[in-house]
């Protein structure tokens, strides 16, 4: 896990309840946050990343050599994520919840979140 965190420079994965705690601890939170694991249905993503740089490779001819070099590097680490998902390492979560603002009126949030 730290090689992709590494390789990425990803900022800290957090489980999808761990992460609806802490929205949930901020008090900006009105009721419940909604969650949902969407690793099933992101996993196809993952090899068609991979798939669109090959056959659309204007975004990375566009940069020249050095595009070039950075996407081939990028393969890798694009594998290890379909790993992480695939096996359950990593799941990929969804969340929903009321923005309670007293100031202003409440306002819906929507995100993502990956776990390890």
């Amino acid at each position: 896990m730290q090689q992709l965190l590494d390789q990425w420079s990803h900022p800290a994965f957090s489980s999808i309840e761990g992460f609806s705690e802490l929205l949930e601890a901020t008090g900006f939170v009105e009721g419940e946050v909604t969650t949902a694991d969407w690793t099933k249905e992101t996993l196809p993503s993952w090899f068609d990343t991979i798939w669109q740089g090959i056959i659309k490779p204007q975004g990375w001819m566009r940069f020249g050599i050095r595009g070039f070099i950075k996407s081939v590097r990028e393969v890798p680490t694009i594998l290890l994520m379909r790993l992480a998902f695939g096996t359950g390492l990593c799941r990929f979560g969804m969340f929903k919840v009321i923005r309670n603002n007293s100031v202003s009126k409440s306002s819906e949030v929507s995100g993502e979140v990956a776990q390890v």
